[in-house]
């Protein structure tokens, strides 16, 4: 269910060497649009981050998102940030958009040119234009062209009653490895896209977004590695014809924008490389919340828990080990541990309690750690996937 104004697709352009692969997407919309962004805070950032960032920072309103998978563009000097702005510029004159009114992103192989000729690449987004669409099929086929590692499409939509009428959401993640995004506005990769025909500015835009962020896409970890094209796009065009929202009505879009953005966020951890098993941890009664996050996340990338939990292994030890070295200050005789609803941990000594009841509840797909610190009235979630036999196998070969 695509908001009012937006088109969508994917085809195989021959950027990904993966044979039948789409690896084009296209999320267009039919009026320039307020736009938001958050990128990788790693110093090492690939070119579209780097363009993307920069057409941000300069303003005005954007009209589509072009994306490839196979290539990362990361790591490819001046040519690199060339094929990006070239990504851009043949989707502008494909379309008859204004010159900066494009985004770009890239998903792949870390180090390998795109060699983006732009009359060869405009072909395909020309083809590409005439196969964009509202349906769902159209929906489908633009994730599918952004997915690696990925086993499953992930979108999601919402609709929101405002008093003048009703706003949709959608929303679309790729990613299953090197995930343990980490991003910031622009003052593996994990790419996403935010479409909604709300009428939002895009400072407000901005600041919806990296606040849901923080507690959906800053709360999730496949295997602890920050990608260097981490990207998540919102572009709000106003076509709900609503008009400008009322402040009770903007706290119900932020709403249905925080559910939309977790229930992406999850599905990542659910895709993660080789995963078995989802993972919610929960961190309860900390002094602060960054304090619950810090230890949640501590965990999160934790690559003893995440193996003891794949062997269906009820091992405390490894929880409170990685809580210990999370860099919080806490109490450690006052802690308790619950492991799949199993309390096996209590004011810092362990209890006796079933191992098979324990073991039981972790051969289960969804799991859940409890962490109980009681020095507060804090708390905070984080979301993760075991560490399986199959992830080492999809990594070792990745690159061919």
């Amino acid at each position: 269910m695509l908001p009012n104004g937006f088109k969508v697709g994917g085809l195989q352009s021959g950027l990904s060497k993966k044979k039948g692969k789409k690896d084009l997407a296209l999320f267009v919309s039919e009026s320039p649009a307020s736009a938001a962004g958050i990128f990788t805070k790693s110093i090492i950032k690939a070119a579209p981050v780097i363009t993307d960032i920069e057409r941000l920072k300069r303003g005005g309103r954007f009209s589509a998102i072009v994306a490839n998978s196979g290539y990362a563009n990361a790591c490819t000097g001046d040519k690199g940030k060339k094929d990006a702005e070239n990504m851009c510029s043949a989707t502008e004159k494909s379309f008859n958009f204004e010159t900066g009114s494009v985004l770009c992103a890239s998903t792949g192989v870390i180090g390998q040119y795109l060699n983006i000729i732009q009359d060869d690449f405009k072909k395909n987004v020309d083809l590409l234009k005439s196969n964009i669409g509202t349906f769902s099929k159209n929906e489908d086929e633009a994730v599918l062209a952004i997915m690696t590692t990925d086993t499953f499409i992930k979108k999601s939509d919402r609709k929101v009653k405002v008093k003048n009428g009703e706003i949709k959401i959608w929303g679309c993640v790729k990613g299953a490895g090197m995930i343990y995004p980490n991003m910031h506005g622009p003052h593996a990769t994990m790419l996403s896209f935010i479409l909604t025909d709300a009428e939002i500015e895009s400072e407000t835009l901005q600041k919806i977004l990296e606040n849901s962020a923080d507690e959906s896409f800053h709360c999730v970890s496949v295997d602890g590695d920050t990608s260097t094209n981490d990207t998540v796009i919102v572009l709000a065009n106003g076509q709900s014809g609503t008009g400008k929202l009322s402040e009770a009505d903007l706290e119900k879009f932020i709403k249905a924008f925080d559910e939309l953005t977790l229930e992406l966020a999850k599905s990542v951890a659910k895709d993660g490389e080789g995963a078995t098993k989802f993972i919610e941890i929960e961190v309860r009664n900390t002094k602060t919340k960054e304090d619950a996050k810090l230890i949640a996340s501590t965990i999160a990338t934790s690559p003893l828990f995440k193996t003891a939990i794949f062997g269906a292994d009820a091992n405390w030890g490894r929880v409170i080990a990685a809580a210990g070295r999370a860099g919080v200050k806490f109490d450690p005789d006052r802690v308790d541990i619950y492991i799949g609803g199993v309390h096996t941990f209590k004011d810092g000594v362990v209890l006796n309690f079933s191992e098979e009841e324990a073991k039981q509840s972790l051969l289960k797909k969804e799991v859940k750690i409890v962490i109980d610190l009681k020095a507060g009235k804090e708390s905070s979630k984080y979301y993760t996937c075991d560490f399986s036999y199959d992830y080492i196998k999809i990594n070792s070969d990745y690159r061919s």
